[in-house]
């Protein structure tokens, strides 16, 4: 009975002093400030993809319904972009740029496929071409440009005329097209 009586008066001086049973816990461990702690990485938004002023992950079209003969097609390597240029006799006709995601493009009218060198694709078509037999320029450039890597005629015919680029990564087009003489200028960027 003593040892119920000091175990109870043992218990009531612990609650009036308000301590309670402590729990055992391992220390943790401390670290004193210092200049050269590095900071703990913060988690960060994936970078979005730069492209040069003026370019846009997009599509084109334009010009006018009158009918042209193209004269030329020519391809140059520029820093920061690569370019094609189709020169007119005289107005710009029609024309569209796509952008799609590989680099297989369908002939026509034959409708066989061709895949060019690249990871992506943009296809120029312009019409209406009215002498299309006419042309009679390079119909295929092997650019190894770091943008462009290929460029092919996939179609001329019966006023179609439908350009194919091969290109490494993400196409960013910038389109426009200048006068005297009269051109369609296409410039690709991929984002980096």
């Amino acid at each position: 009975m003593r040892k119920l009586f000091i175990g109870l008066a043992a218990l009531a001086l612990m609650t009036s002093c308000g301590s309670q049973p402590v729990a055992s816990t391992t220390p943790t461990p401390q670290s004193s400030p210092s200049s050269s702690a590095a900071a703990s990485p913060t988690p960060s938004a994936a970078p979005s993809p730069t492209i040069p002023a003026g370019f846009a992950f997009q599509d084109f079209s334009g010009g006018s319904v009158s009918g042209n003969d193209v004269v030329s097609v020519t391809i140059g390597q520029h820093p920061g972009y690569d370019r094609i240029v189709i020169q007119f006799a005289s107005d710009i006709p029609s024309y569209s740029a796509t952008r799609q995601s590989n680099s297989t493009f369908t002939r026509s009218p034959k409708g066989d496929q061709v895949t060019l060198q690249g990871s992506a694709g943009v296809l120029i078509v312009v019409h209406s071409v009215t002498n299309w037999t006419s042309y009679g320029g390079p119909t295929s450039f092997d650019a190894g440009y770091p943008y462009m890597k290929e460029v092919q005629m996939v179609e001329n015919f019966e006023g179609y005329q439908q350009w194919a680029l091969g290109v490494q990564g993400e196409p960013a087009l910038r389109v426009m097209t200048l006068t005297n003489p009269s051109r369609l200028v296409v410039d690709v960027a991929v984002a980096g």
